[in-house]
């Protein structure tokens, strides 16, 4: 035998072989993992923004945890006499039924964290915006209803308002609360200004995004479910899903047919069939 075979034989097995392709699979699972782990710490299961950023982080790594359960499939196929092997592809392709499922109930839940962000970013900043408002009117009246530069000071520092200096203090009543009285201008057309450019509530500016992530959760759910196996069934859960739309036409169409009082055209196929066999 030539010395130049030894290597091509050698060698190719090393990167096709059933343990190689496994190993890989158990990175590519740890990888899926980790970027998970990283988006679920802090726990604050009912705040949207940690909804969204979970959502995000699944539809990221999933792709790796596809991958790894692709792998893992061929693995098998090279090793099929793999004991080990095969009951660890078996486990992962029955938990991938709940990652199908899983993908496939983020498209509403995303849906609905998204719009509760929206609403709640919205509301937060009308609601700060209204208390500096509040704030500032309640300046104004202490500052004029005020008998003094040392009660002008107090008010101010009460109600967190402007720094008044010794300099300020030493000025006369009335030139002092003019000054205050500039300084709250600034500070009401700042806030006027702010208002302003503050936009309404609009849940369709998320419409892209949301799409986005929806097309990748349905796109996710139908690779995984294409790997993924039900405990005791022969079939992928992608295949008893098209065999259970395929019932659902059927059925739909006998259901027409029978409404209109006659025979759908797969039945009326069947009965000239019968009739030729016959």
């Amino acid at each position: 035998m030539p010395p130049s075979s030894e290597p091509s034989r050698s060698g190719s097995p090393v990167l096709l072989s059933a343990p190689g392709l496994s190993v890989v699979a158990l990175v590519l699972f740890v990888l899926f993992a980790s970027l998970v782990a990283g988006a679920l710490w802090p726990l604050q299961l009912l705040n949207p923004l940690w909804q969204l950023r979970l959502a995000g982080s699944l539809i990221n790594g999933a792709p790796f945890a596809l991958l790894g359960l692709a792998l893992l499939q061929i693995a098998v196929k090279l090793g099929p006499h793999d004991p080990l092997l095969k009951s660890r592809q078996k486990l992962c392709s029955q938990l991938a039924v709940a990652v199908a499922l899983g993908f496939l109930l983020l498209l509403p839940l995303q849906g609905v964290a998204g719009l509760q962000q929206s609403r709640s970013s919205t509301s937060a900043q009308s609601s700060r915006i209204s208390g500096a408002e509040r704030r500032l009117v309640a300046m104004r009246q202490a500052v004029a209803s005020a008998a003094s530069n040392e009660e002008i000071n107090q008010r101010l520092q009460r109600l967190q308002g402007p720094v008044l200096g010794p300099a300020d203090i030493a000025q006369p009543l009335t030139l002092l609360k003019a000054q205050v009285a500039a300084v709250l201008d600034q500070a009401q057309l700042q806030i006027a200004r702010e208002r302003q450019a503050t936009p309404p509530a609009n849940p369709w500016h998320l419409l892209p995004e949301l799409a986005r992530n929806g097309i990748a959760c349905l796109a996710l759910a139908l690779g995984f479910a294409a790997l993924a196996v039900r405990p005791g069934s022969p079939r992928t859960l992608l295949q008893e899903w098209q065999k259970g739309w395929s019932s659902l036409r059927r059925r739909l169409r006998k259901h027409q047919a029978a409404r209109r009082g006659g025979t759908s055209d797969v039945d009326y196929i069947r009965q000239l069939r019968g009739d030729n066999d016959s």
